[in-house]
């Protein structure tokens, strides 16, 4: 009896060495794709910090343009045209081709919710996007107290397209400098509202030959001098 007591209590050490094992694997794969994530969304971060310094300069010339140059498939450099001031063109080709080298790290990957961010085929509106733009444009409304107020900047307006082609989760961000926060809202709610009231369907965002769904990240420029107007987008 004693030996099989003996026996018996060895068995439990192994299994208990095993669980703590199993336990230390579990959690340290579990930092891991907390780094990861943490990672992702860093560069997400400064993807869109990038994208609001490109369209601060760019709103003002428009006549803007771009091209990618690649080399044995890697970007080179990028020729920025429709840019009068050199200072303002070497700045804007500078934050392009970083966005783009930050786009291509993040490519496939999603983030916690299981959302790509850079898909190997971006979804597209069915309608075409210069189409979605235009409806998005006629819907716009210039919220008369931001304009009164003078509150005026670029509104992004993000949203999810989902593995069925329809657009979920609509929200917005800004880097609209104002000590008006109710109006900036204002700004905020008239972008999104836009954007929701177009019915559009999508063709989804495709990775490894699969739908998924993908973020998509419209931005609208609103200047209390002029019209709102939907800036390029930059790919």
């Amino acid at each position: 009896m004693k030996r099989y007591q003996t026996i018996f209590s060895k068995a439990l050490q192994t299994v208990s060495v095993f669980m703590l094992l199993m336990a230390g694997s579990l959690t340290a794969s579990a930092q891991h794709k907390d780094m990861k994530y943490d990672k992702l969304e860093n560069i997400e971060d400064q993807i869109e910090s990038d994208l609001a310094n490109i369209y601060d300069i760019t709103t003002t010339y428009p006549d803007f343009n771009y091209e990618y140059v690649y080399k044995d498939g890697k970007l080179q450099k990028v020729i920025v045209t429709g840019i009068d001031d050199s200072k303002d063109k070497d700045q804007v080709a500078k934050l392009i081709y970083n966005y783009r080298t930050e786009k291509d790290q993040m490519r496939n990957f999603s983030n916690r919710m299981g959302i790509f961010y850079a898909p190997d085929l971006d979804a597209k509106p069915e309608m075409g996007y210069s189409n979605f733009r235009n409806k998005v444009k006629s819907n716009l409304t210039y919220p008369d107290a931001s304009k009164n107020y003078g509150v005026e900047g670029t509104v992004y307006v993000k949203f999810i397209v989902d593995r069925d082609g329809d657009v979920d989760y609509v929200t917005a961000d800004q880097d609209i400098n104002s000590p008006f926060k109710q109006r900036v809202d204002q700004l905020e709610n008239a972008a999104i509202s836009a954007v929701k009231s177009v019915d559009a369907h999508w063709y989804p965002a495709m990775v490894d030959g699969r739908v998924v769904d993908s973020w998509i990240v419209l931005p609208v420029k609103f200047d209390f001098k002029k019209d709102p107007v939907l800036p390029a987008l930059i790919r």
